[in-house]
């Protein structure tokens, strides 16, 4: 059957080989071999037309791509479209009923000591092609005043850095590029913290604050 790889994580194939042109591509994987085919995985083509919601990246510290580095930003990001990571024997999943986002032991076959398993969500998020906040490959700081109302792809990597660096924050501000009413909350309690004038708007004070 006709297949394909969610856009999504060609994205990050693509930002990841960026990073480090010389890596090993050894371990990596998209569409999965015959056993997989066998069982249910991400790695088959099930979803929409031929989808397939993962990747496999190569854990290859000596080539510039650490398996552990990318676990822990994939992580401290958040970013919505991550369905599940595995990696080093450990599995950690975003879905509310699976004590979301917390690493879980993982005694699967492979134990993932190769490479970082990640699937994306099986809906049409999985082709959003922004790229994935990285912290080697984070977007350069665009000085744009952030303020309510606004959608901008620095309203993501604000909310991203409010939601992982402040756990309280977390359930008032959803991951996306529109700064609502949460993210309006979450800034004036930050800057209150912060000693920074509470307006809400995130001009270079606040971003100078946030490390963006």
């Amino acid at each position: 059957m006709t297949w394909r790889v969610a856009r999504s994580l060609d994205v990050l194939l693509g930002q990841l080989n960026a990073l480090a042109p010389n890596r090993s591509r050894a371990s990596d994987g998209g569409i999965g071999d015959a056993a997989h085919a066998t069982r249910d995985s991400d790695h088959n083509p099930w979803y929409g037309p031929g989808i397939v919601t993962a990747r496999d990246f190569t854990h290859d510290p000596a080539g510039g791509l650490d398996g552990q580095w990318l676990a822990d930003t994939l992580v401290r990001f958040r970013d919505p479209r991550i369905k599940y990571l595995i990696w080093n024997r450990r599995i950690l999943d975003t879905r509310p009923m699976l004590d979301p986002w917390t690493w879980q032991p993982y005694d699967g076959t492979n134990p993932h000591t190769h490479h970082v398993h990640l699937s994306v969500v099986a809906d049409p998020a999985c082709d959003d092609t922004r790229v994935w906040v990285l912290d080697r490959a984070a977007p350069a700081p665009s000085g744009v005043v952030l303020r309510y109302g606004m959608r901008h792809p620095d309203v993501l990597r604000l909310q991203s850095i409010l939601t992982t660096r402040y756990p309280l924050y977390a359930h008032w501000s959803p991951v996306t590029d529109y700064f609502g009413d949460k993210t309006l909350a979450a800034v004036k309690e930050f800057q209150r913290r912060s000693g920074l004038a509470v307006d809400g708007v995130v001009g270079a004070m606040t971003r100078k604050a946030l490390g963006m």
